[in-house]
């Protein structure tokens, strides 16, 4: 891409270069200046059908103003200064490249160019990348792209206040995925020596109740409730965070032991305990009215009678085929509250094509509004175009 450029710049600058040097050369006025007999013939082919008396007076007027001159030649030829017009293409590039660096996104090839052979790069050479992209986002406070990049790199090596610094940028200018306002709770949560903020709370919340399944929100969560001793609400989190881990890997096993641990605080063995209350829900749709493949499937829990504002419980999948078939519990449940401690709640379902919840964005939803938790058997839902 950058050889590409280069080459068009060049043949751009040439031709610049070009222009500047033969123009003035090749555009260069050759006629004659018009002179005073000029003058008398034309006014005199005007009078040619008027009185003789009109011609006369045209010529003695001419007679008055100095006399029949004859034609000139055409003034002297403009001298061009070969070293002058170098210094100007010279000056032209260099003009040009100065407003492209300032203004153009050169830098911003070569950092995309370097982000991708970074795999093969030495520690080193990492290092310097980062410093640039550093005084690139400096430079464009405004690029979105650089400071993610960097509020990553800088959580993921440890660094958290100065991967806060990036992700209040990005909230500011209004950032509302999932990720990025998980990972800002996360980097403000150990930034400030593991105590939760309300603003760090707000954001994790924020981004459950899009993606329940946020990986960021619910580790943050789940380690604040851990450092509040509240380990039954740890664990709930732990748990959905261990859910997303492949059986076996090392996320997996990891999760497994600080789960037993908060069990053995709470003074239970670590042996499955018994699922807690909750709403086991049968979802169907329409004959001949199946959702485009890739839709997402929010299946809401608020409390009894409520059509709107924060669920209680909120399940967030897809479906290969129906019916299917979804448990809402306190695993499921959203921060600081527990599908179990609700008797009835309402329960709503929505199927969006692009990924948000709403009924705005709904392709199709239905609701029920007095559903009892703990019941044997499923409730089913039969959904309808909105």
């Amino acid at each position: 891409m950058s050889d590409t450029f280069l080459v068009v710049a060049t043949l751009l600058l040439l031709s610049a270069g070009a222009l500047v040097v033969l123009l003035p050369r090749l555009w260069q006025r050759v006629s004659t200046p018009e002179t005073n007999a000029d003058w008398l013939r034309l006014r005199q082919s005007e009078l040619i059908e008027e009185a003789p008396q009109l011609r006369e007076e045209a010529a003695l007027r001419l007679i008055e103003e100095g006399g029949v001159s004859e034609p000139t030649l055409a003034g002297p030829r403009a001298v061009y200064s070969g070293p002058g017009q170098l210094l100007g293409v010279l000056g032209l590039t260099i003009g040009v490249w100065l407003l492209y660096w300032q203004l153009g996104s050169w830098e911003d090839v070569q950092i995309a160019e370097e982000l991708g052979r970074i795999e093969q790069s030495e520690p080193e050479a990492v290092r310097a990348l980062i410093k640039r992209i550093t005084e690139r986002a400096e430079a464009r406070p405004t690029n979105a792209d650089y400071a993610l990049l960097l509020g990553e790199y800088y959580l993921s090596g440890n660094e958290p206040a100065e991967a806060l610094r990036y992700y209040e940028r990005l909230t500011a200018a209004g950032a509302t995925a999932p990720e990025i306002l998980g990972k800002a709770a996360q980097a403000e949560f150990l930034a400030s020596n593991r105590v939760l903020s309300r603003r760090a709370r707000a954001w994790a919340e924020q981004a459950l109740a899009v993606d329940p399944t946020q990986a960021a929100a619910l580790a943050t969560l789940g380690m604040a409730a851990f450092e509040a001793a509240d380990y039954r609400q740890a664990i709930v989190y732990w748990q959905r965070l261990r859910d997303l881990e492949a059986p076996g890997s090392p996320g997996h096993e990891m999760l497994g032991q600080v789960i037993a641990r908060s069990r053995l605080e709470l003074g239970e063995s670590d042996e499955p305990v018994v699922a807690a209350p909750g709403v086991v829900v049968k979802v169907s749709v329409p004959e001949r009215q199946s959702p485009p493949e890739g839709s997402v499937i929010f299946i809401l829990a608020r409390p009894e009678g409520a059509s709107a504002g924060m669920p209680i419980a909120v399940v967030r999948t897809t479906a290969v085929e129906w019916p299917l078939t979804v448990r809402l519990d306190d695993g499921s449940s959203m921060a600081g509250q527990r599908l179990s401690d609700f008797a009835r709640v309402s329960i709503e379902v929505q199927i969006s094509q692009n990924g948000q919840p709403g009924r705005d964005n709904a392709l199709l939803w239905s609701a029920l509004e007095s559903v009892p938790v703990g019941g044997d058997n499923p409730v089913v839902v039969q959904l309808a175009v909105d």
